[in-house]
């Protein structure tokens, strides 16, 4: 019996990562291919999207996070280092370390494999990622896993599963819809945050199969680019603001490549940058894709001018896509679990998302990601990936509308 009382969030983070970030100095402020390039400033933390997300819980929480990370982290000091990071960037937020510790290495594997380091080069204009390859996981590695989230969520509930990003080789396709298995059968009020491209016909036969004993929120996060491509739509360009039509035709053609997921999903969450972004009800008992969309959401991205300092002109969106999911995450769970649990957030941010919700005619799918655009928006004016400042997102998120554009 699972205990209600420890209600925790599962974020999936296969992929992690040691982050460095080479801060070019103002000698060579721009990056030139062939040219020597010098550093004003070295940061060393914690990269991968799963890790990225677990950052900005800790940053939205009030108390402990309650954040469980299931990973894959090498054995070797690259390993060491982003887990004696992953400990501090917790520990601020409670003073129990010997519980953090728990926390943080409950459902992480330690592998025999180094663990990668991707390396930010950070210029006056613009910033360049460097992704080192992953190493490869062992059969043994994946089974242990397996085991760890068996043995956890057997006698603690899980209010929220979210997954991210890409699989280090030697992953089956079906990993994902093996974890949400295992983490979400007896979790049926548990939310679920889907922010990977990879794996997702099995993701999606899993969540199928869940859905008659399962009544959380089911949300696919992706960028407008990204559901073109998967739903092999073209469009002239992917970089400016969609038109309604066009997000029309790719979330159908979307739901046509992928027959599962129309029974899977309650929602189409499609980030696209500093263009709005929108949100797709799914209406499940819908005959056809094209039938799908019940009510679709238009959320314009705040202007960062509002929170930025002065003479701050330097952005950092590496992570701010993470920040989306785990703001969208927190909020959800918040406004759709019912469970009695608000330890995870400020009383301020608990207030915030009862009032935009009461003033506004979105559901609370529609406010948890206009939450989450705060949180990614927020996320663009700190330095470290997903780090962001609370009362900054309340001031963004304050000034982000909601519009309902399409209802059946």
């Amino acid at each position: 019996m699972a205990d209600h009382s420890a209600a925790f969030s599962i974020v999936v983070g296969a992929n992690p990562a040691l982050q460095k970030r080479f801060i070019l100095s103002s000698k060579s402020p721009k990056l030139v291919p062939g040219d020597v390039h010098r550093a004003s400033n070295i940061q060393v933390g914690i990269g991968g999207k799963g890790q990225d997300v677990a950052v900005t819980l800790g940053c939205l929480s009030a108390g402990t996070p309650n954040v469980y990370l299931a990973q894959f982290l090498g054995k070797g000091p690259e390993g060491d280092l982003a887990l004696s990071l992953m400990k501090e960037i917790l520990r601020e937020k409670d003073d129990n370390c010997d519980g953090l510790t728990s926390a943080l290495e409950a459902l992480t594997v330690r592998t025999d494999a180094s663990l990668r380091t991707c390396t930010t080069i950070v210029a006056q204009d613009s910033a360049t990622e460097l992704v080192e390859p992953s190493g490869m996981i062992s059969p043994g590695e994946i089974q242990m896993l397996f085991d760890k989230i068996d043995q956890f969520t057997s006698h603690q509930e899980a209010r929220g599963l979210c997954i991210m990003g890409s699989m280090p080789p030697g992953c089956p396709d079906n990993l994902y819809g093996a974890i949400f298995e295992k983490a979400m059968t007896n979790n049926p009020q548990a939310v679920a945050i889907i922010d990977t491209v990879v794996g997702l016909e099995y993701l999606f036969e899993q969540m199928k199969a869940n859905r008659d004993v399962t009544h959380g929120k089911r949300i696919l996060k992706v960028n407008f680019a990204e559901l073109c491509r998967l739903a092999n739509v073209y469009v002239k360009s992917e970089t400016s603001e969609a038109s309604l039509e066009q997000i029309n035709h790719a979330v159908n053609g979307f739901l046509s490549t992928f027959a599962g997921a129309l029974t899977a999903l309650d929602c189409i969450a499609i980030t696209n940058g500093c263009h709005p972004a929108h949100l797709a009800c799914i209406q499940r008992e819908a005959k056809e894709a094209e039938d799908a969309i019940s009510k679709l959401f238009r959320i314009k991205v705040p202007s960062l001018s509002i929170v930025q300092k002065r003479n701050q002109s330097k952005i950092f969106p590496i992570g701010a896509g993470d920040s989306v999911a785990a703001g969208t995450l927190a909020a959800c769970e918040y406004l759709c679990t019912n469970d009695g649990h608000t330890e995870r957030l400020h009383s301020s941010v608990q207030n915030a998302l009862k009032q935009k919700l009461d003033n506004t005619c979105a559901n609370p799918a529609a406010v948890s990601f206009a939450f989450g655009i705060a949180c990614g928006s927020a996320s663009c004016i700190q330095e470290e990936n997903s780090v962001l400042d609370v009362d900054d997102v309340l001031t963004l998120f304050k000034n982000v509308d909601i519009e309902e554009i399409l209802t059946k």
